[in-house]
């Protein structure tokens, strides 16, 4: 069977990793957590729109650490992050291709391994919460088998300035490849910090890349975090998982932009666990040809006073498919809450399908909380106007997909990034 095989791939890669690796211990223990889990099935009711059979059927090897050119690699860095950028080379962090000139001098930064020797309290802490917690077996895996992970630590009051490229490049040649890069964040009191996280593939085939972001954000810190999602092989497989825990004041402001692959999937876990937190989620999937992309969402409002606010928004064409499923969970001590989700789709012809499921599960009584999805395709009426001013059916299809998803895309904070991605929504996703 597929998962046998893909189990067997796992267990080899996990055999692989030196017993000398100082987070030997986290490994082990995130292994027989993965374990405990297992690979999901299709009756699982997160990954029932994930056609498992075909990831678990692909013949995957590690990852190879790949020399990378500059020329091209400098090309991929926006002009604001010249100076406060991370690369990553096939799933590894790439300490000597990075610049971090921009950064503040008390940021610290290093590979997960070396953090292990002075924040291996922190770290050991706050993992022994994520490991009874987890529930996504693939987040698991990560933890295990991950190489080299990105630590990121901001002291009290540490404001980063300039806004800080996450840079993933995929460098394979026909081997289709497994990779796992991991990014831990620590926002201590009161600090502020922007990611731009973006990739490149220079891909002649398939990959699969199951990717962890996991932040901390202490009391009064503020974090954006945004994923551009947009250079993906058409086969390649990417799960992602973010996670975060917002304290006291704290707020987190996320956004995703991707136009699918064989598959994306986004899974969130967020926490609330301080009075007053914030967290805005985003996202818009822009989908053609065979592509898929699906989005999974946990709000856990746990604490009074919080506020989260999410919008989905999906844009279908030719064969492709998306899925939404998210729950907002409020806590009895989570009195006063503010939690609204939306999830709205955009399908331009017959064939595309989409899943939306949203839903709330409410403990508290003096809580406000909406949740909503719609499905549908463009206006006629609208088209009729607009080629009434001289439109034409393709321009006017274009026109108002593109304002359809500019309500995401203007969001972006980074004016290069948002205008790159404003380019790409006025392209040929709607056909002749």
């Amino acid at each position: 069977m597929e998962e046998d095989a893909f189990n067997n791939l796992l267990a080899r890669l996990r055999e692989e990793i030196a017993v000398a690796d100082p987070l030997e211990n986290i490994r082990q223990k995130a292994w027989q957590r993965f374990l405990s889990l297992g690979l999901p099935s299709r009756q699982n009711e997160l990954y029932r729109s994930i056609k498992l059979r075909h990831l678990f059927s692909q013949h995957y090897q590690r990852a190879e650490e790949n020399v990378v050119s500059l020329d091209p690699l400098n090309s991929w860095i926006y002009p604001e992050c010249r100076q406060s950028v991370f690369i990553f080379v096939n799933g590894r962090y790439a300490p000597h291709l990075s610049h971090l000139g921009a950064l503040p001098r008390q940021v610290v930064v290093s590979s997960l391994k070396d953090a292990m020797s002075t924040y291996g309290a922190l770290l050991n802490n706050y993992w022994a919460k994520t490991l009874r917690e987890e529930t996504d077996p693939f987040a698991m895996l990560n933890g295990a088998l991950h190489a080299e992970g990105l630590f990121l630590y901001l002291p009290p009051k540490c404001i980063v300035e300039s806004p800080i490229q996450i840079l993933h490049l995929i460098h394979q040649d026909d081997q289709p490849q497994i990779l796992f890069p991991r990014l831990q964040v620590f926002a201590s009191p009161h600090s502020h910090v922007h990611f731009m996280v973006t990739q490149q593939q220079a891909a002649a085939s398939s990959y699969f890349v199951d990717q962890v972001s996991e932040f901390l954000i202490d009391e009064g810190a503020h974090v954006y975090y945004a994923q551009l999602l947009c250079d993906e092989h058409p086969q390649a497989w990417h799960f992602d998982a973010l996670r975060a825990i917002l304290k006291r004041d704290s707020t987190l402001h996320t956004l995703c932009v991707t136009e699918g692959s064989a598959t994306v999937r986004t899974d969130y876990k967020i926490c609330l666990t301080g009075e007053n937190g914030e967290a805005l989620l985003n996202g818009v999937s822009m989908l053609a040809d065979a592509r898929e992309a699906h989005t999974h969402v946990f709000m856990d409002h746990q604490a009074p006073s919080c506020r989260s606010h999410q919008l989905f928004k999906a844009v279908l064409n030719d064969f492709s498919r998306s899925s939404f499923e998210g729950k907002i969970m409020v806590r009895k001590l989570a009195q006063h809450t503010e939690a609204f989700q939306l999830n709205k789709n955009l399908l331009l012809n017959d064939h595309v399908h989409a899943d939306s499921k949203p839903n709330l599960e409410i403990f508290a009584d003096d809580v406000k909380a909406s949740h909503g999805a719609t499905i549908g395709q463009l206006d006629p009426d609208q088209l009729f106007y607009m080629k009434t001013r001289g439109f034409s059916d393709k321009e006017a299809k274009n026109l108002l997909v593109h304002g359809f998803c500019e309500e995401i895309v203007k969001k972006i904070p980074l004016a290069s990034a948002r205008e790159e991605i404003l380019g790409r929504t006025a392209q040929c996703l709607v056909k002749d």
